[in-house]
């Protein structure tokens, strides 16, 4: 299998990080550039009479901009310029950006990861994971992260 894209949603979480460690091994064995991806959720706020608003434009704006000097952060502390990176960061609901990026951008693996939630927690939560899976384009890799290990 030739890998030359990897796809590595990222949400700033213990399993994400855990993701892009992965996507960097799989990179390095095989000449790949990783793609790191932060999907900023659009911004609503309850209005008085009950409705969910949409924030400014500018508000999603600033929050892609910070989420994007932030992944910058991660990425290089993580990867530590070892491979090859062209992080993004779109406004959007996850599961479709997501989506939506594994199809146009031509990818030859996803490493996702998972927060494992199951039953009650899921159903509220959803499921970004399952649906990546379920709608996938190319393999997905998903990845929890490690448990913590008491030292012996």
């Amino acid at each position: 299998m030739k890998l030359e894209r990897i796809l590595c949603p990222i949400d700033f979480s213990e399993p994400s990080t855990a993701a892009l460690e992965h996507a960097a091994f799989f990179a390095q064995a095989h000449g790949a550039t990783v793609v790191p991806l932060h999907v900023v959720e659009p911004i609503l706020f309850p209005s008085e009479y009950g409705a969910l608003l949409e924030a400014p434009r500018e508000v999603e704006l600033a929050a892609a901009a910070n989420a994007k000097q932030a992944l910058d952060d991660l990425v290089s502390v993580v990867l530590k310029g070892q491979v090859p990176v062209a992080s993004k960061v779109v406004i959007a609901h996850a599961r479709d950006a997501i989506c939506a990026e594994m199809k146009d951008g031509h990818y030859d693996l996803v490493v996702l990861g998972t927060h494992g939630h199951h039953g009650l927690k899921r159903l509220v939560l959803g499921s970004v994971a399952e649906h990546v899976v379920r709608h996938a384009t190319c393999p997905v890799l998903t990845v929890k992260a490690p448990a913590n290990v008491p030292a012996a």
